[in-house]
């Protein structure tokens, strides 16, 4: 039985005019009954079910819901297919898969955020950026109107942001940013954030408090990576000492390769850490980073969808690679690799030398 037969029950009597006690008249059952019905808490037998769909004058599959239990898989096997192909990085297969989603459930504002993410993300030119600024602001204005869900809410905002911030880079004159700084001042600062407050929620669960707080961990490290990255835009603009010192802390925190979110951060500041150690004149302290960053790269690879974390800090926390950052497509490991042989800061000799070919393998 499943749990859409109270809410259909209920939309149905309504929409008839009736109480739940004339409603259990008609039936012959206790108004109780119907009241528990209604709330998921009990069924009625499956003999009385044609008799309450005949009262309806509706089928049975359609007091069950059947169709909504299809609707929901076939729901669900686009958001599967949506982590899927994300996580192989085929945006544009993406961006194809979540239109046909949207076109079937155009009420579905989950799959619509997502399909807004693809089209914005499918980014080929500037051509193209510019290109689907009507279908992004269509969807936008869609979530932001009619949608109740708030954490969709704001991710459509934040998505909005990035998206307007483009354009701006794009075209100055014809794209302000400040239209994304005034949706950015309506969106949560960061200790409003659900991942932040989670972490104070629990103050007599010793297991709940534990795991938001191993999620907080994770999170923050990974915000603070990003952060640093955000800072220093150009690959050589940070200063080395800093990128050093983010593998340190994350080391510390989650050491052995337990990274789970920071892991592709720590790959690219062994990568930007390679290439100060070059240009500072020690090519054999970067040839050890970028062997740990084509390392890391191999094991993101090789790593299952679902990890579960060791470290004592983040212990128990699962990290879920298919709904993970990603800006490489394919396999991370070639990224890299295609990354460190055409790093225009490397010398052809240095690039050609037979420790550098093994290391890329």
């Amino acid at each position: 039985m499943t749990v859409y037969f109270g809410e259909n029950v209920k939309k149905l009597r309504k929409a008839k005019e009736l109480t739940q006690e004339t409603l259990a008249d008609f039936l012959g059952v206790s108004f109780q009954a119907v009241s528990k019905w209604e709330r998921n808490e009990s069924y009625p037998d499956i003999t009385t079910l044609p008799a309450i769909a005949a009262f309806f004058g509706v089928s049975v599959d359609f007091l069950l819901g059947i169709d909504m239990m299809e609707n929901d898989k076939k729901i669900k096997d686009y958001c599967d297919k949506y982590s899927r192909l994300w996580n192989e990085g085929k945006v544009a297969e993406v961006r194809d898969v979540m239109k046909q989603a949207v076109a079937e459930f155009p009420g579905n504002f989950d799959l619509l955020a997502k399909y807004m993410n693809a089209l914005i993300q499918a980014q080929h030119n500037d051509e193209y950026v510019i290109s689907i600024r009507p279908e992004v602001q269509k969807i936008y204005d869609n979530i932001q109107n009619h949608c109740t869900v708030d954490s969709i809410r704001i991710w459509a905002k934040k998505l909005m942001c990035r998206y307007l911030r483009d354009l701006s880079l794009i075209d100055s004159k014809r794209f302000d940013i400040a239209d994304a700084e005034k949706i950015l001042e309506q969106m949560p600062i960061m200790q409003n954030t659900r991942d932040y407050e989670a972490m104070y929620m629990y103050p007599h669960d010793d297991e709940k408090r534990a795991a938001a707080c191993a999620n907080g961990i994770s999170e923050m490290l990974r915000l603070f990576g990003e952060i640093m990255n955000r800072k220093h835009k150009n690959f050589l603009d940070a200063d080395g000492d800093v990128s050093e010192a983010y593998i340190n802390l994350v080391e510390k925190v989650m050491p052995d390769g337990d990274y789970g979110k920071s892991h592709y951060l720590m790959v690219i500041n062994h990568q930007r850490l390679g290439v100060k150690k070059y240009l500072a004149g020690d090519e054999e302290s970067a040839l050890e980073h970028f062997e740990k960053a084509v390392k890391l790269a191999k094991s993101y690879d090789e790593m299952p969808d679902i990890l579960i974390h060791t470290s004592s800090a983040v212990k128990g926390l699962e990290f879920n690679k298919t709904k993970a950052y990603r800006f490489w497509e394919g396999s991370f490991y070639e990224d890299v690799k295609e990354g460190l042989i055409n790093r225009p800061q490397l010398s052809d000799e240095f690039r050609n030398s037979e420790r550098f070919k093994k290391i890329l393998g």
